[in-house]
């Protein structure tokens, strides 16, 4: 009986898209369980099974639980981020309205959307490209405050608001304090605009 042979150009494209398939899998999983659950309670046996793939596939993609959590977080930003510091930069509104409005959505992308994820991060698991990727917000964002605020240092004004909606403060607001996510986010915004309100002639 004849052998059937496999092209092995076809074979390791068949290869890859399982590979990916699987890390798709993977990151899906970890995520409704870690949003279900908490960071804490999740092991990355637990974030195979409901994955459907074998034990050492999620280490094989990501190392360990620390490089799982940075890849989710990747993920969460990696399709905001590009357009968000392009509407950040354009000049085409008002330097205030451009800082609010990236504000706005980083609380909802990065806050509303991934609290868990950003609570895991802030518990040890930032890595070097989360480092990167919080210089890059304000890197961008300095020189529109500035524009708004010319009489104010923008570098700490930009590092006071990048830093106020993490994990920890909105959980004791929304846990402990008894407010909502809207309006933590309108107290935000609020905020802001404060700051970044023009000073007096």
């Amino acid at each position: 009986m004849a052998v059937e042979r496999v092209d092995p150009t076809t074979r390791r494209r068949a290869e890859r898209q399982d590979s990916i398939r699987n890390r798709q899998a993977v990151l899906a999983a970890a995520y409704r369980l870690i949003c279900d659950t908490g960071v804490d309670h999740v092991s990355m046996q637990d974030i195979a099974a409901e994955a459907g793939v074998g034990k050492g596939t999620p280490f094989r993609h990501f190392g360990d639980r620390q490089g799982l959590i940075a890849a989710l977080f990747d993920q969460l930003t990696e399709d905001w981020q590009p357009g968000a510091l392009t509407r950040l930069s354009a000049p085409d509104r008002p330097a205030a309205e451009r800082v609010r409005n990236f504000i706005g959505e980083l609380f909802d992308v990065i806050v509303v959307s991934g609290r868990p994820l950003l609570r895991a991060m802030e518990g040890g698991h930032a890595n070097a490209k989360s480092t990167a990727r919080y210089l890059a917000w304000h890197s961008a964002m300095t020189p529109v405050v500035a524009e708004a605020r010319p009489d104010l240092d923008a570098r700490f004004i930009t590092h006071a608001v990048l830093t106020t909606p993490r994990a920890e403060f909105v959980d004791m607001l929304v846990d402990g304090g008894g407010m909502t996510m809207d309006e933590v986010r309108a107290g935000l915004l609020a905020m802001t605009d404060a700051l970044l309100e023009s000073p007096p002639a």
